[in-house]
């Protein structure tokens, strides 16, 4: 991969953001079933350092035909995948950034031409850790997050949620699959079609790029402010990834469409977690969760699968509020400030300063009155 001339200025600081990234993500690094984040980043850096010393003397494949190739695998963990990997991060990176570029995003500081998207654009295509997320059973509220081995069998994790709900009988725990982390590079999940990989390679990015502000700051500390950074990452992900698709098309194979469930099942989990919101409230923890087990078992009867839906479940899905699924006012408010700002760019510089759910209500009224800011 081509690597980006930086001035030292620049290199120092990137070198500081892969840092701090990487010492919030230390108390993933234990040992047992955790996901070895340190031992990980050290790899990754590595090998990718080598890929971009060798790049002269290699004779990789056109990006077109290497992309093509990748995406026409069945299996995107394989030896021929890992040959082509690099290559189509390299190319995939470059899209995306072009991208952002388009979409007028900017750094405050004045960066060079090739760091004139910042942070740079860096992924690496691999197997997506899951995350074990911890709820109270009292209430819906994601609580704790840890990141888990990729090689984990079902029963494994299965034996994972079970000992921490017997250590602790008042939390509601679940092994969620992930399509990517914010790691630095940031981990996609390798096995996404070409549609879904752009899209997450863009929201991990837009991560990184609110890292730099208060949003990106705030969300150890409030948990609407995660929700509003997972929000505003899924809406200007997706946004972005359409850009790169519309531009240089789809290389993957057509996709299969399968029989449709027969079923809304977003609607149905609105409403279910309405409902358990509700009966939680009222103190009703058992009779929330035998409704969650008879909701899953009536979306199983209709084709839609899930392996476990408990408060654990919405805790994590409802943090992305613009979701099908969500019932979190925030995505709306995203949704509408997102057009009334006119521009992705100009949406990221309005969302990147607010910390609070009510900073959201408040920027999005002053706007509906015909404001500026």
């Amino acid at each position: 991969m081509q690597m980006p001339r930086m001035v030292p200025p620049a290199a120092v600081l990137l070198l500081a953001f892969g840092l701090w990234l990487g010492l919030l993500g230390l108390r993933e690094a234990r040992a047992g079933d955790s996901f070895d984040l340190l031992r990980w980043e050290l790899a990754t850096v590595a090998n990718k350092a080598l890929f971009a010393v060798g790049s002269p003397i290699r004779d990789d494949p056109p990006s077109d035909d290497a992309l093509e190739r990748y995406f026409a695998l069945d299996d995107r963990y394989g030896e021929e995948a890992r040959g082509l990997e690099n290559a189509v991060e390299a190319v995939i990176e470059g899209r995306v950034d072009a991208a952002i570029r388009e979409a007028g995003v900017s750094f405050p500081l004045p960066l060079p031409g090739a760091l004139a998207v910042w942070p740079p654009v860096d992924i690496e295509l691999a197997r997506a850790p899951r995350v074990l997320v911890t709820s109270p059973r009292a209430e819906i509220l994601r609580m704790d997050d840890r990141l888990l081995r990729t090689d984990l069998t079902l029963t494994e994790r299965d034996a994972i949620e079970h000992e921490a709900e017997a250590r602790d009988s008042s939390v509601s725990v679940l092994a969620i699959p992930t399509g990517g982390v914010a790691t630095y590079p940031a981990i996609v999940r390798a096995s996404a079609s070409y549609r879904s990989l752009v899209a997450i390679a863009a929201h991990e990015w837009v991560h990184h790029y609110l890292a730099f502000y208060p949003l990106g700051r705030a969300i150890f500390n409030d948990p609407d402010a995660l929700t509003i950074n997972e929000t505003v990452a899924s809406i200007a992900g997706d946004e972005l990834g359409e850009m790169v698709v519309a531009r240089h098309g789809d290389p993957g194979p057509p996709r299969t469409v399968g029989a449709a469930p027969t079923i809304d099942r977003g609607e149905v989990l609105r409403e279910l977690h309405t409902e358990v919101d509700a009966l939680l409230a009222a103190g009703r923890i058992e009779e929330a969760e035998r409704r969650m087990e008879e909701v899953r078992q009536e979306l199983a009867d209709h084709g839609v699968r899930i392996r476990r839906i408990n408060q654990a479940y919405f805790a994590f899905y409802g943090t992305y509020a613009s979701r099908y699924d969500a019932i979190h006012p925030l995505g709306g408010q995203l949704l509408e400030l997102r057009e009334r700002a006119g521009t992705l760019a100009r949406f990221l510089e309005l969302v990147r300063g607010v910390t609070t759910a009510a900073e959201v209500e408040e920027l999005l009224a002053g706007l509906q009155r015909g404001g500026r800011f």
